[in-house]
C-alpha cells in the first residue's frame, strides 16, 4: 500500500540522523485504549504492541518522545461531540517511562493552544514522526499543522489507529500526496539501526 507515494517521498535516512527527529505519541491514553471507555477504538490492542515497540526502538536511539493527551475540549469539540475528556480517561496508555515529555491538549491540532512547537524548537528537531489515535482526526490534524510550520513529517502506517479502516486509509492516502512521507515500523527500524552503525 501507498507504493506510488512512497516511490516518490521515501524515508530519507538523513531525516533520522543529527537529532533531528522527534516522536510524537498522539492522544494513545485510557479514553481510547481502555475497552470500559465511552470512546474505546475496537481493535486498538493490534496497533498497541507495535507502538511499545516503536516506543522502544526510538528510545534506544536517543530520538526524543512527546505524548499528547487529549483533556477536556473546547468549544467546538464540545459542541460537536456532546463531551470533554476528564479523568480517568486521561492517563496514559503506555509506561510512562518510555516518554520525555507530556503535551496536553482539548482539539485536534497538538499545536494550537499548547507549547508543542516551542518544545520542538528547543530540542532542533525538524522531523516529526507521528504515532497515534485517531489517524484521521488527531493525526492529520496535527501532521497537517506540522507541515506548515515547516517540519517535515512521517507517518508511521502501523503505528496508527482509527475507528475506520477506511478513516485510516482515507487520511494517509491524502497526506501522502501533499504532506507527509507514510513509513512503517520496520522500516523505521531498520533505518534506526543503519543509522547508528555508522
Amino acid at each position: 500500500m501507498f507504493y506510488l507515494e512512497r516511490q516518490k517521498h521515501p524515508l530519507r535516512r538523513d531525516l533520522l540522523v543529527d537529532g533531528k527527529a522527534v516522536l510524537l505519541l498522539i492522544d494513545v491514553q485510557s479514553y481510547f485504549f481502555n475497552p470500559n471507555s465511552p470512546a474505546y477504538l475496537r481493535g486498538v490492542e493490534r496497533v498497541l504492541l507495535n507502538i511499545v515497540r516503536l516506543l522502544e526502538v526510538v528510545k534506544r536511539a536517543n530520538i526524543p518522545i512527546i505524548a499528547t493527551i487529549h483533556s477536556g475540549g473546547s468549544d467546538n469539540m464540545r459542541r460537536w461531540w456532546n463531551n470533554t475528556v476528564d479523568e480517568p480517561w486521561t492517563t496514559l496508555a503506555v509506561d510512562n517511562k518510555l516518554v520525555d515529555y507530556l503535551v496536553t491538549k482539548n482539539t485536534y491540532d497538538a499545536f494550537f493552544s499548547t507549547n508543542l512547537d516551542d518544545l520542538l524548537k528547543s530540542l532542533k528537531s525538524q522531523v516529526v514522526l507521528i504515532s497515534g489515535v485517531m489517524t484521521h482526526l488527531c493525526c492529520e490534524t496535527t501532521a497537517r499543522s506540522a507541515f506548515v510550520r515547516g517540519y517535515d513529517v512521517v507517518m508511521i502506517e502501523d503505528c496508527l489507529w482509527d475507528k475506520d479502516e477506511w478513516y485510516h486509509y482515507a487520511s494517509l492516502r491524502n497526506l501522502a500526496h501533499g504532506f507527509a512521507v507514510i513509513s512503517n515500523l520496520g522500516e523505521i527500524e531498520r533505518l534506526i539501526q543503519e543509522v547508528s552503525s555508522f
